[in-house]
């Protein structure tokens, strides 16, 4: 922070974010979001979230990600009074970074709400992640702010989480954007779409979904030969269309390769027992007791998610004749 932007806080702060704005034109005032234009404003997101993930890491690790959004939220409803207005650290954090950079930099009245928007949606994508401080650690790990042991701590966490939630262990590298992504851009240039690298996590992976179906039918077969678990959830959705076209003969075929290239494949197992829990209960139980055998066997389950998961096979398996 240059002397400049601390001396406005530490003189009353009769001054406002609004003030270090340009006024919006035709074509911001036009603009529904940043998605797709993330590069552009890359210095805006990047002090918004460096300055939430700096605030959790050296000053407070009780806050959680609904302080962030509270603090987003006032500093877009009212960033048009005076600094002495906000109070809480989080939010002089964010305002202070802010204005070091609009005074070089500055952008519209209507870019800055959307940069705002962008976070807190941001934020949002990791609700699902059953933590109440999952942005601010996703953050403040992207950010490079965790000692090496905190970074090891974390990337556990996450591979954990994904495998209990049935996420492929690429899937958790793209969370902890790990370099790994490319694999993922490869399969949707490969098969018929252009790059689409400004593209979540949950938009990534229904353009593969969509990619693959629209393969042919041999080399849908031939593709999950070669990366089946790595793309289980594809192998789940194969075999599910397979199911609803009777199509019962090509499972078996595709069951039987798969079987013979790979150990331990934990979701084939899954998906084949959910193919035919009603049409062959005695058979959807046997392939429920292979998984069941495989799950000791899998490294990256916690002691409770596979303790979770063996009651719920065995309870499944007892109701299965």
């Amino acid at each position: 922070m240059s002397p400049d932007t601390e001396n406005k806080f530490i003189e009353g702060g009769d001054d406002s974010v609004s003030r270090y704005l340009k006024p919006d034109t035709s074509e911001t005032k036009e603009m529904k979001s940043l998605q797709g234009m993330e590069y552009e404003y890359s210095d805006y997101l990047a002090t918004i979230e460096y300055s939430i993930a700096r605030y959790f890491y050296e000053n407070d690790r009780k806050i959680k990600d609904k302080d962030a959004v509270a603090a987003l939220n006032n500093i877009k409803n009212n960033y048009d009074k005076n600094i002495s207005f906000f109070k809480q650290d989080l939010e002089i954090e964010i305002i202070e970074n802010l204005l070091e950079l609009l005074e070089d930099k500055p952008i519209s009245h209507h870019e800055f709400k959307l940069a705002i928007d962008y976070v807190l949606e941001v934020i949002d994508n990791r609700s699902w992640m059953e933590d109440e401080q999952a942005y601010l650690k996703w953050a403040t790990y992207i950010m490079g702010l965790f000692t090496e042991k905190e970074r090891e701590e974390y990337e556990k966490s996450i591979r954990k989480l994904a495998a209990r939630v049935g996420l492929s262990s690429k899937h958790a590298d793209l969370m902890l954007m790990k370099g790994e992504e490319e694999d993922y851009f490869e399969f949707v240039e490969k098969y018929g779409t252009e790059g689409r690298e400004e593209l979540t996590e949950e938009e990534l992976v229904a353009e593969i979904e969509t990619n693959f179906l629209s393969m042919p039918e041999d080399e849908k077969f031939d593709f999950l030969l070669e990366n089946g678990p790595e793309f289980y959830e594809l192998v789940g959705l194969y075999l599910s269309d397979l199911s609803e076209r009777g199509e019962f003969d090509k499972i078996q075929d595709l069951y039987r390769k798969l079987t013979e290239r790979y150990n331990d494949f934990f979701h084939l197992y899954v998906y084949m027992g959910g193919v035919y829990l009603e049409k062959d209960p005695s058979l959807a139980k046997s392939y429920f007791q292979e998984a069941l055998k495989t799950l000791d066997r899998l490294d990256e389950l916690s002691d409770t998610a596979r303790e979770v998961l063996r009651a719920q096979f065995l309870n499944l398996i007892k109701k299965l004749k």
